[in-house]
């Protein structure tokens, strides 16, 4: 019996795409691609929270009218504001939205997010996540090696 060994690599970074326009979809799985990313695209809400149920992702990226509800009343945006701090600090989550100044760091603290991205800046996707988490990496870095010391993580 042959086993996958690529299902259960620990160093592959996972990624949930939460986007209902196959345009931005497709830019954001070619950006995700890019930076050696496994992802999956979730197709509703519903998919997302199943998907969340049994998954750890490194990384989501989601427009905050996923699933054609306005920001305020997204569910799947509420659900991540909400995870609990210890869960949510290991994923990056990345915000797109229309009204964004792509990088805004006080509209993106305000919004539970890691980066805002203005719908318009999704052609620059690649390097913007890429600075974006490296410096988020950067700066969680400590933190998450006394996890690991500690059996936490």
């Amino acid at each position: 019996m042959e086993i996958n060994t690529e299902e259960y690599e620990e160093a592959v970074k996972s990624a949930l795409i939460c986007e209902d326009s196959s345009d931005t979809r497709n830019s954001i799985v070619s950006a995700l691609d890019s930076l050696g990313y496994r992802y999956e695209i979730a197709a509703s809400p519903d998919d997302t929270f199943e998907k969340l149920r049994f998954n750890q992702y490194d990384l989501i990226v989601m427009n905050e009218k996923f699933g054609g509800s306005a920001p305020e009343t997204n569910t799947v945006y509420k659900h991540i504001q909400f995870m609990p701090m210890m869960t949510r600090r290991h994923i990056f989550f990345a915000l797109i939205g229309q009204g964004f100044k792509t990088g805004d760091y006080m509209t993106a603290f305000s919004k539970s997010a890691n980066i805002v991205i203005n719908e318009k800046e999704i052609p620059n996707l690649r390097p913007l996540l890429k600075v974006a988490i490296a410096d988020n990496d950067q700066f969680y870095k400590v933190y998450k090696e006394s996890l690991v010391k500690m059996g936490k993580r």
